[in-house]
């Protein structure tokens, strides 16, 4: 390598090491205090660690697959249960996405994007809030980055054919430029692997081999030869990913209900769904995804600012700009696969029910996304570059991240961190009510009634988990139908919490316990809504 390479070399480490700093200090500080509580979902996945960390990890739990409650598992085990420790892993995997992404341009040929599109996705609103909130769903995008780098890397990462590259980087004479990747088959077995263990993350997984066939039609063409070359490496690919995935699959089979999800309407395709509002759903969602970058995204306050576009304004025209240059380099390795790759992750936002759109359920979309906002910002550099401007675009990007990144930190830490919204939608209420009971005086009974709505999960509804979680050093005794006598004291005093306000539980109550006073716990954030009393 000549000196201008080594230059390079360090200038691009530099900037990489700068956009993993962006990433960490958008995603670790007051990891304790925002999200200002756990949503039920991740109440439950929080169970779930606490039982894998008990030594008893599962492949699949009773609702979710179980490799990131594994992980957090493996947090608990470390470092304690806590609201730092369960939010730990997402803001991990988080930062290392961004260097997911520019090791997935890198592959492409797309250095330069990839390492501007690491740097818009370390300063995204949407992947900040992702990472932080302890969804399962943030492990999904690196493991996808990953997995198509390394395929990329084990098929020869030559850029497959046409008139260069999707992001228009290089020319003419690209694949030739490109590296010749040692350990070729370990790559494309690792690959395979990522992708296999993605199915043990989230469902939206189930569309990503779609993107094989996109990947490996531009990369290889009808070239006889290149396809001969390339089998020993698809095929540890593809063997890996089955091994990997191989459990999982048996488990749907002796569980079909892991992935019909017979119990919760999820997707247009569920049981509960009317064949003749399919239809609708579908046009009204298509419309919905098409506008979410830029004109009104997801709509729910734990994802999102609600209904702000699920890109900043300058990432919002980067993206346009990026997708003309693909839409233009079509036929080729990097246009094709990033083109393919957000229309199939957005499928599942498409097929969705609730919620449209839905940060969670098209975050498989961001490396594309971001690769592709990265490539308009690469066509800009170069027209000022060509203009003779070679520093005022260097400075104008840097200024760019940074301007985003103070946007990003005020919009997650002081617009979003202090609506009142935002602590509704992550069940505050339950957490207060939790706290409350937690905070009884020695020798008072502390009783849950588990009156909520919520699909049941261990025998107890979706509300319960925030109270089991929260109070998991000294659970609650939890009222359920069919045992009601529990709340019959004798006369012994107890702080009891209702899920939800109901005159018929307090009526029952009365009934229970002829003559004890029932009066209502002042504490801290309770809501009336879920209230807690205080019972002789």
């Amino acid at each position: 390598m000549d000196e201008r390479g080594e230059a390079a070399t360090w200038k691009t480490g530099w900037f990489l090491l700068l956009i993993i700093a962006a990433a960490a200090l958008l995603r670790l500080p007051e990891l304790s205090r925002l999200p200002p509580a756990h949503y039920r979902d991740v109440a439950l996945t929080a169970l779930d660690a606490l039982r894998a960390a008990a030594g008893a990890p599962q492949i699949h739990y009773t609702y979710d697959e179980g490799l990131y409650s594994n992980i957090m598992g493996l947090f608990f085990m470390l470092f304690g249960a806590s609201d730092w420790s369960l939010r730990l892993p997402g803001a991990l995997f988080g930062i290392l996405t961004s260097w997911g992404v520019y090791r997935l341009g890198r592959t492409l040929g797309l250095e330069r994007a990839g390492l501007y599109g690491a740097a818009l996705l370390a300063v995204s609103f949407w992947h900040v809030t992702l990472s932080r909130s302890g969804f399962r769903a943030v492990l999904l995008p690196l493991l996808l980055a990953l997995s198509f780098s390394m395929l990329i890397e084990g098929i020869g990462g030559r850029g497959g054919r046409g008139r260069g590259d999707g992001g228009g980087e290089s020319r003419k004479g690209a694949s030739q430029d490109r590296p010749v990747w040692s350990g070729a088959p370990a790559r494309a077995a690792l690959g395979g692997a990522l992708l296999g263990l993605g199915v043990h993350v989230y469902p939206t997984v189930r569309l990503a081999p779609l993107l094989l066939p996109v990947y490996l039609w531009a990369e290889l063409g009808r070239d006889r030869a290149a396809w001969r070359r390339a089998v020993p490496a698809i095929t540890l690919f593809a063997g890996c990913a089955l091994l990997l995935a191989l459990p999982m699959i048996v488990d749907y089979v002796e569980h079909p209900e892991h992935i019909t999800y017979p119990h919760r309407i999820v997707s247009v395709f569920s049981p509960g769904v009317p064949a003749a509002e399919a239809f609708g759903f579908l046009q009204r969602n298509l419309f919905s995804t098409l506008f979410m970058f830029h004109l009104s995204g997801d709509g729910n306050w734990r994802h999102n600012i609600a209904g702000a576009p699920m890109l900043d304004p300058a990432s919002g025209i980067l993206m346009l700009l990026g997708l003309l240059i693909c839409l233009r380099s079509w036929a080729t390795t990097a246009g094709a696969l990033l083109l393919g790759w957000l229309v199939v992750m957005l499928v599942p936002n498409v097929l969705s029910v609730e919620g449209v759109p839905h940060g969670l359920r098209t975050s498989a979309v961001l490396p594309s996304l971001m690769l592709i906002c990265g490539v308009g910002l690469v066509t800009l550099e170069r027209i000022l570059v060509r203009r003779g401007w070679a520093k005022i675009a260097a400075l104008s990007i840097l200024a760019l991240v940074a301007l985003l990144g103070i946007r990003t930190g005020y919009r997650y830490f002081v617009v979003w961190g202090n609506e009142p919204r935002v602590l509704v939608e992550h069940d505050g209420a339950y957490r207060a009510a939790a706290h409350a009971l937690l905070a009884a005086p020695p020798g008072v009974q502390r009783i849950l009634v588990a009156n909520g709505t919520g699909w049941a999960a261990y025998g107890r509804p979706a509300e319960a988990h925030p109270y089991m979680f929260e109070m998991r050093d000294a659970p609650p005794s939890v009222v359920l139908p069919d045992n009601v006598d529990r709340l019959a004291l004798k006369g012994a005093p107890a702080f009891v919490a209702l899920i939800q306000r109901s005159d018929s539980v307090l009526a029952l109550i009365g009934w229970l316990n002829p003559g004890a006073p029932i009066r209502p716990v002042d504490f801290p954030g309770l809501s009336p809504a879920s209230p807690v009393y205080r019972i002789n």
